[in-house]
């Protein structure tokens, strides 16, 4: 179980880099409300991010195809959490970040999904 977290962690932390390089500011990571959680938490150009990363070995299926109806619907209640906690009249975008290693020789590749509803699966 711990070398699932560790290779979703650093899938996290590729993402987050990612983001980075493209100017978000990285407001929070791995942020808990109740029993739910928001991967990343960024903020670019006045718009706040949720943003759910999915990291995968291959792809037999989709890694976006992870991302449910109902882990939509927890990152919602999460991001009202947030909102309480932090006001802010920022338009907020739900996200998502697919990290994809299809060979150890090769960089992942990195999908970026600003809005949740544009994935098609």
């Amino acid at each position: 179980m711990a070398r699932h977290n560790d290779f979703g962690k650093w899938g996290e932390e590729v993402a987050v880099n990612y983001l980075i390089q493209r100017g978000f500011e990285i407001l929070a990571r791995n942020w808990r409300h109740g029993n739910k959680e928001i991967d990343i938490i960024a903020q670019y150009e006045g718009k706040l991010y949720f943003i759910e990363v999915k990291t995968r070995h291959g792809e037999e299926w989709k890694a976006e195809e992870a991302i449910s109806v109902k882990k939509q619907t927890l990152m919602w209640r999460a991001m009202l959490g947030w909102k309480y906690q932090h006001p802010s009249l920022m338009p907020v975008c739900y996200s998502a970040i697919a990290v994809v290693i299809h060979s150890p020789s090769e960089p992942p590749e990195i999908r970026w999904h600003e809005n949740l509803c544009d994935i098609v699966l």
